[in-house]
């Protein structure tokens, strides 16, 4: 394996900032030696990318199913172009694509490029993901902030969601159109089916306070089955945490790469 810690110069974000990259370039003799697919990765809130890391055996699936990994930082942008901060979205979905296209080849095919994360990162996730279907033949959330606008109803009695949201979307917090999942959702609907990423969003039923993740979730199935959408849900016992996350990564492998490994991984973890 090769594994890459990059300082890249933005001029989105007018500063210097990290991007991680897995590169599968000694793969066992039944996965082969060529690059299958890529997955970017994004970090939760109050994170960076070093979680996915550190806390997760995401270079180990990667490894198994000759995947490269890109996990970027995006401190607590939500992925957008913050009202006042840095422009993370232009970032992600322009600036940083270039730089590493003229470093490192990677698969460019939309077929084989995928977006994956949790939490505030499950919501990125979507974004990109339904935002750049040209890009993105899948994208998945777990434990996704799926319904901003969910959240933001909360915003005059709760001081945590003003100070989380303010710098992103500006003093009136008012969600863009652009930046609704539930609008995105509705427009990539009207693609044509083989034009339409594969969409997964995982949620545990416990990852209610503080947030209400697993209601958000509810939610946005609800609507996201009433559309014409390749949309995916699973749900399990489980919390905001990294264990819930670590399988959804797997689950997210089987659906858009290798069906069948979400199993072969069940039965390594459940060996006698």
């Amino acid at each position: 394996m090769a594994f890459f810690t990059l300082k890249l110069k933005s001029q989105a974000l007018a500063s210097t900032t990290t991007v991680r990259l897995y590169y599968p370039c000694d793969l066992p003799a039944e996965v082969g030696n060529e690059v299958k697919g890529v997955i970017t990765l994004l970090h939760g809130y109050t994170n960076d990318g070093d979680d996915w890391v550190n806390m997760s055996a995401a270079l180990r699936y990667a490894a198994d199913n000759g995947l490269a990994l890109i996990i970027p930082d995006a401190a607590n942008s939500f992925y957008m172009d913050m009202a006042a901060g840095p422009a993370y979205y232009t970032w992600l979905t322009q600036e940083m694509p270039a730089l590493l296209n003229k470093m490192v080849k990677l698969p460019q095919e939309r077929e084989k490029n995928a977006i994956c994360g949790l939490s505030m990162g499950g919501y990125g996730a979507l974004l990109l993901g339904l935002n750049h279907p040209d890009r993105y033949f899948a994208c998945a959330s777990f434990s996704g902030a799926v319904d901003l606008a969910m959240m933001l109803e909360a915003a005059p009695y709760n001081a945590l969601v003003r100070a989380s949201f303010g710098p992103v979307l500006g003093p009136d917090l008012v969600l863009p159109e652009d930046r609704n999942l539930y609008r995105l959702a509705e427009r990539v609907s009207q693609l044509p089916a083989e034009q339409q990423p594969r969409i997964l969003c995982t949620a545990g039923r416990q990852d209610i306070e503080p947030y209400y993740i697993y209601n958000q979730n509810l939610l946005f199935k609800h609507h996201a089955e009433s559309l014409p959408l390749d949309y995916h849900y699973m749900e399990w016992d489980g919390v905001h945490e990294w264990n819930f996350w670590d399988r959804s990564l797997v689950h997210a492998i089987d659906l858009f790469f290798n069906p069948g490994y979400a199993a072969k991984k069940l039965g390594d973890w459940s060996a006698t």
